[in-house]
């Protein structure tokens, strides 16, 4: 019975996040309707980008202990209770400081979700079943900007920015019926996120400080990694509309094609890395390997100036490296816990350094380009991506004494 229908909260919290992510989505193709509509500036672009990740900030340092008290469906429903609430106001309060606001009270519910999904996901699901299932949550993101950017161009064509607005609050509603109804854990007996790769977390009986499931080595350094590059990430995604729009001097519609074939890679590098994550043994040398390509992408993608076709291709290659990364943070979580009590928090310490990476990094490329330009905003996201490239080296030596030490 368990095994027949453990696919209906899995997915449902799949979905959700999808959809809720419609909040991150919707900001950068309303970006030219805004500057014209409301006047804004890009860093308090990279602000509307981010701001709502503080929420998503709080919901990383207390969501996994809440849901492993209190359940997923009571904790996450809440959170979405107040992102609709978050994003009704927004469409009335449009002053700097309103929007603001209304963005930090949007974070709760994605951060909620975010929390909540690898936590559902390792919870029912055994590792190796884990592939598809991890494949397509890394790529929520990725896919909820794909719908967004693909629904841009027809809703700001008749209306401005705040058709995008009201997509995302449809979005945020719908994620909160779907958890409400489907989502739940398993029972503590039939949990399956008790198990390494190949061998069974040590059920660990001691009383422990409130903070020690948090402060596991190993997501406590995938979370700085995740902080880098995803951040940088964010700032690809933020900017590439407007950079080809206002910069480059493409139509709207070539610049929203342009960031639709990207989100398509986001979705393929997802999905692949979830499949290679789940068979390859060497999981350090995996994070290397696309911490390393991601840098290239990330210098790379701001200092070009190709005709539309070859932008294109471009776009989709970069597009699936940066998007296998989400996939493979997202998966050490139930690998790298110390016990396993303390799944969530392992799990909400990697979405902390997410989240925090997506309030700072973009709001630091916008500041960038207010004072100087892309091509240095290339570079401090390509020195960035160094930084966690040697930070991802230390992962995969600790990572490998740690194997070595369970017998694996």
């Amino acid at each position: 019975m368990l095994k027949r229908y453990a696919w209906i909260p899995v997915w449902a919290i799949i979905i959700a996040s999808i959809i809720i992510s419609f909040e991150y989505g919707k900001v950068p193709p309303s970006q030219p309707s805004m500057i014209e509509v409301l006047g804004l500036s890009y860093t308090m672009q990279g602000l509307l980008m981010t701001a709502f990740s503080v929420a998503a900030i709080i919901m990383g340092l207390v969501g996994g202990t809440l849901i492993d008290r209190f359940g997923a469906r009571k904790i996450v429903s809440i959170a979405l209770v107040i992102s609709v609430i978050g994003n009704i106001i927004s469409l009335f309060w449009t002053t700097d400081a309103g929007l603001l606001t209304a963005r930090v009270m949007e974070g709760f519910g994605y951060g909620a979700v975010m929390t909540g999904g690898p936590v559902i996901i390792s919870a029912w699901y055994e590792p190796a079943k884990r592939g598809l299932a991890y494949g397509v949550w890394g790529a929520n993101v990725g896919v909820g900007m794909l719908i967004c950017t693909g629904v841009a161009d027809p809703i700001l064509g008749t209306t401005d920015w705040t058709g995008m607005w009201i997509f995302a609050l449809v979005g945020a509603v719908l994620a909160l019926v779907m958890v409400a109804i489907c989502v739940g854990m398993p029972a503590d007996e039939d949990r399956k996120d008790a198990f390494l790769d190949n061998g069974e977390i040590a059920k660990d009986d001691t009383k422990h400080g409130l903070l020690w499931g948090y402060l596991a080595p190993l997501p406590i350094l995938a979370a700085i990694i995740f902080f880098l590059i995803g951040g940088a990430t964010d700032a690809f995604n933020a900017f590439t509309i407007t950079y080809l729009n206002v910069f480059q001097g493409y139509d709207f519609g070539e610049a929203t094609t342009c960031a639709l074939i990207a989100s398509v890679g986001f979705l393929v590098g997802a999905v692949i890395m979830g499949f290679v994550f789940a068979k390859v043994k060497d999981k350090g040398m995996v994070l290397v390997v696309n911490v390393a390509l991601a840098i290239i992408c990330l210098f790379a993608w701001f200092n070009l100036d190709l005709p539309l076709y070859a932008m294109y291709a471009i776009a989709l290659i970069i597009g699936i490296i940066l998007g296998a990364g989400p996939t493979a943070f997202f998966a050490v979580a139930p690998m790298t816990a110390r016990s396993a009590g303390t799944v969530g928090a392992a799990t909400a310490i990697i979405v902390l350094g997410q989240n925090v990476g997506t309030l700072i990094v973009p709001t630091v490329i916008g500041m960038v380009l207010d004072a100087s330009g892309y091509s240095m905003a290339a570079t401090v996201m390509g020195g960035l991506g160094v930084v966690a490239l040697l930070i991802s080296f230390v992962w995969r030596s600790l990572y490998r004494k740690r194997s070595a030490v369970a017998g694996e």
